[in-house]
């Protein structure tokens, strides 16, 4: 199969997802979980063109969507709270001709199972995605996430050594300096949790905080989509956030103390306002060994706000380390 070039992609997502307001939204209907309607036409369409596919697993409790796409050593990306395995189909665009690419929905999370008696701390979703890479029979794969996913994938490393080949670190969680930023000192002095909406003005408001620039083309009914299901997962993800803040943010401690000694690279956005970027230096104290790109005008997703240099600092990365 043909694979399509960064920039035909992007011309067409944009055009596909333009074509779709003059379709009937009502006729389509995404698998059960995913967003429907004309936006999930708009994701299905960017799914397709990054040259992803959508499959389904199932471990212990919950069923796992997941994006699979790409030739290449398998590269595992998990991401943020309040996110979804589709928060890396842009990045996907660039990165597919060099690697397999698979993205899952964390139990919680996306299209994935909601049990609302659950246990979601950090330790129990490490050892979920151990059953997810067991499951999809990955053998030491690449791993990366961002935020909570960033700390999933730290902490798995540090539990799982021998299973990984390399670490990518996109902002993530689990690092004591990280938590100065504006959106924690919120919640540790007023208790208000601004990653969770009940409305679309109010995701309107959590976008802004996430990103330094939002992308250039996201279409109205996609936020209102995802506005929606965002609103829908607010007790439950409100649950969850607080019960994160109960666990030691000890990622620099446990990844040195572990037997990992592999490489990896910690990405973040200057701009960050949800976790603070002086996490980077403290992990990278932690680690001496892991290379750090701190990144202009980037808040906390670098995935989503600038997807082609963080790919291509990552293919650059990989290629060194792979000397």
């Amino acid at each position: 199969m043909k694979k399509h070039t960064p920039a035909f992609r992007r011309f067409a997502t944009a055009f596909a997802a333009t074509a779709l307001l003059g379709l009937n939204a009502c006729s389509f209907e995404q698998p059960e979980g995913e967003i429907q309607g004309a936006a999930g036409m708009a994701i299905a369409a960017e799914r397709a063109i990054s040259g992803l596919e959508r499959k389904v697993l199932q471990i212990d409790g919950f069923v796992v969507p997941y994006l699979q796409g790409g030739e290449g050593e398998p590269l595992l990306l998990i991401h943020g709270f309040g996110g979804s395995k589709d928060n890396f189909n842009r990045l996907a665009n660039y990165l597919t001709n060099h690697y397999t690419v698979y993205s899952i929905d964390v139990p919680g999370f996306g299209a994935s199972t909601r049990d609302q008696n659950a246990d979601y701390v950090i330790n129990t979703q490490i050892d979920r995605v151990h059953e997810i890479i067991e499951k999809l029979g990955l053998q030491k794969p690449h791993i990366g996430g961002n935020s909570m996913g960033g700390w999933i994938s730290g902490a798995y490393a540090a539990k799982y050594p021998d299973n990984v080949a390399s670490v990518w670190f996109l902002a993530p969680a689990g690092l004591l300096e990280s938590r100065k930023s504006e959106v924690i000192q919120k919640f540790e002095t007023t208790g208000e949790i601004v990653l969770t909406a009940s409305n679309r003005e109010e995701f309107e408001k959590i976008v802004d905080i996430v990103m330094y620039e939002r992308p250039a083309f996201v279409p109205g009914f996609v936020v209102n989509a995802m506005a929606a299901r965002a609103a829908a997962d607010q007790p439950l993800h409100k649950r969850i956030y607080k019960d994160f803040k109960t666990v030691p943010s000890d990622l620099a401690t446990v990844l040195p103390a572990s037997a990992y000694k592999g490489p990896g690279l910690i990405v973040w956005g200057k701009e960050d306002r949800v976790l603070h970027v002086d996490g980077a230096t403290e992990l990278k104290t932690a680690m001496p060994w892991f290379e750090v790109i701190l990144m202009d005008k980037v808040g906390h997703v670098p995935m989503m706000e600038k997807p082609e240099q963080v790919a291509a600092d990552y293919v650059k990365w990989r290629e060194s380390i792979a000397q």
